[in-house]
Parts: structure tokens; C-alpha cells; sequence
């Protein structure tokens, strides 16, 4: 009794934080107690080693599921649709980009001064500038009929020219 006392709390206590732990503690734990409870329980000496084993497989296989279905349902541990790319598309190439273009309404164009620069260095080093846009209010339409507004904002981009 002591025994599935300590796994009870053992259970209660312990939190998992990915799939595989959750997974790998939740079989354990339901081993461990099917196989204390088909010992237990079984009628006789003779059956006590089959019954363990095979409630503690039955357990097991319980316990892993628990597990799973457990970590699957903490809001934490689900992927929200917006961090998930369409179509295994890599964003990183701008011919792999589908959404839409967007024009800037305005542009200024800063030369950044190489005050601090030796000599020897300032034709080495390709002279930065910074480019400040203007962005117009646009509207996106996404899924579930939802509508997202982004608003007119200021964009800066580095080039080195």
C-alpha cells in the first residue's frame, strides 16, 4: 500500500515539459502501478508474476496514452496557425514569397558619415546608408472570415552601397 502511495504522489507532483518526458513518466508511472495492483490482486502465488506483467504492460499502454493526451491539451504545448508556415515554404528567398506586395508611400535615403574611420580603412569598407519608408495602412483578410488593419508605420532598411 505504501508503494502505490509513493507512486500516487510521485504522479501528482511531476510535470513534464515535452512530449517525450510526458510520454516516458506517464508509462512509467501506469507500469508501475498496474503492475503493483495485477500483484496485488492476483488469487494465488502461482499467477502473481503473469498478472503483474500483464497489468503492468495493460497500465503502461494506459499511462503513455494519459500521458500524451494530457500534454496535447495544455493550451501551452499546442502550435498556434500563425507560427506555422503554408506549405513547408522557406520565407528566407523573396521569389518563395506569395503574400502580398507592398509599395511604400515614401522614402528618405541617410548616408551614415565614416567620421571614425583610419584612412587605410575607408575604401576598404562599403559605406552605409539607411532608408527610412513609409508603409500605407493596409488590410488583410485571413482565415475564419477575420480581418486584420495594420496601420500606416515606418520601415528602416541598412544598405551597403
Amino acid at each position: 500500500m505504501k508503494s502505490v502511495s509513493l507512486v500516487v504522489i510521485l504522479l501528482t507532483f511531476t510535470s513534464c515539459s515535452s512530449l517525450k518526458k510526458s510520454l516516458v513518466y506517464g508509462g512509467l508511472s501506469g507500469g508501475t502501478i498496474g503492475a503493483i495492483a495485477g500483484s496485488s490482486l492476483s488469487p494465488d502465488a502461482y499467477s502473481r508474476a503473469p498478472n503483474a506483467f500483464i497489468w503492468g504492460g495493460l497500465g503502461l499502454v494506459t499511462g503513455a496514452a494519459l500521458g500524451y493526451f494530457f500534454f496535447k491539451e495544455d493550451p501551452e504545448n499546442r502550435d498556434l496557425p500563425q507560427m506555422i508556415l503554408r506549405e513547408n515554404k522557406k520565407m528566407d528567398r523573396s521569389e518563395d514569397y506569395t503574400g502580398p506586395v507592398i509599395i511604400p508611400t515614401s522614402a528618405l535615403k541617410y548616408k551614415v558619415q565614416d567620421t571614425d574611420l583610419p584612412p587605410s580603412l575607408k575604401s576598404k569598407i562599403p559605406k552605409p546608408s539607411i532608408i527610412e519608408l513609409t508603409i500605407p495602412e493596409r488590410i488583410q483578410k485571413l482565415e475564419n472570415g477575420r480581418t486584420l488593419v495594420i496601420e500606416e508605420h515606418k520601415a528602416t532598411e541598412v544598405i551597403y552601397e
